[in-house]
């Protein structure tokens, strides 16, 4: 069986806390209408043994099982009057399902990213807009921003980004070891986004070469770790929005221009595009060109 790709998991993770802050309307038909029509009826089995068997079959790591009793968890609550039973549920299978590549490469986890995979689409597709339109907002309510990069950093900046990345590169050093590509999509992804703006911190070329090392036997490796950071830049955007944090929206929109420009193929990469678009007017309207420094930035006030 395919495994499940980590940033689809991340994906599915951070459209699943949305619905549920929306509340129970909207979970009903993105979150729990798309596992009543995967199970067709209702469970009427007691399944009041399940939490614990799930507890004990986790420690014993077999994942198969771990699988099946999830599914009927997942059958059981996906017919309730209440949401949260279920978004528990998948919460704790889908934390599971990044940690786990044998759960991962279940006929369950397979089935269930299936059922999902339309209404994913279009759940992705609401909370998008709300953001791209969300962003204009928080350009609107401002007019000015200052974001460090790396022209710009002090020595003391500069020692203390150093001694950030010497610590994340400990810990990516550690799951190289261990052999864990999970944890190191993860840390490498970080690790990127972190410091894309700041090409003289420590560890880079290292970390390039971790990379390398780890592509030349899984291909695909590359492809999800850069798609599990753009995950991660949408949900760090999304916060500022909720927040009106211009700062960090602009980190996080900086970091995707940076890292991503040359990629079409990653998720998000239309909503990016798209408040990337709305970063570089609001620069232009308040000319502010000086303070967020890019590559390409210099074509754009050209343009603008």
């Amino acid at each position: 069986m395919q495994e499940i790709p980590l940033h689809q998991i991340d994906n599915f993770i951070l459209l699943l806390k949305w619905a549920h802050q929306k509340g129970f309307a909207v979970a009903e038909e993105h979150v729990m209408q798309p596992l009543q029509l995967y199970f067709g009826s209702r469970d009427t089995e007691n399944r009041a043994d399940l939490t614990k068997s799930l507890e004990v079959q986790r420690k014993m790591r077999e994942w198969r099982i771990v699988s099946n009793i999830y599914k009927h968890l997942m059958h059981a609550h996906c017919f309730e009057a209440d949401h949260h039973p279920l978004v528990n549920t998948l919460n704790a299978f889908l934390f599971d399902l990044q940690g786990e590549p044998a759960l991962r490469k279940t006929t369950f986890a397979y089935e269930f990213f299936k059922a999902f995979e339309w209404p994913l689409k279009n759940l992705q597709s609401i909370v998008s807009q709300e953001v791209v339109t969300g962003i204009e907002r928080v350009f609107d309510s401002h007019d000015d921003v200052h974001v460090v990069v790396s022209h710009s950093l002090t020595t003391n900046q500069q020692y203390s980004l150093n001694a950030e990345a010497r610590a994340l590169y400990n810990r990516i050093e550690l799951a190289y070891a261990r052999g864990d590509e999970t944890q190191l999509s993860y840390l490498l992804a970080q690790f990127t986004g972190r410091f894309c703006n700041f090409p003289e911190v420590a560890f880079r070329s290292e970390v390039d070469e971790i990379i390398e090392k780890i592509v030349a036997d899984n291909a695909a490796f590359r492809h999800d770790m850069r798609s599990r950071l753009a995950v991660r830049l949408f949900q760090a955007i999304a916060k500022a929005v909720e927040k009106t944090d211009i700062k960090t929206a602009v980190r996080g929109i900086t970091t995707y221009v940076i890292t991503f420009q040359d990629d079409l193929s990653l998720p998000y990469r239309g909503e990016l595009d798209a408040i990337e678009e709305k970063m570089y007017r609001f620069i232009a309207r308040h000319n502010l060109w000086h303070r967020v420094k890019l590559g390409h930035a210099a074509s754009r006030n050209s343009d603008a």
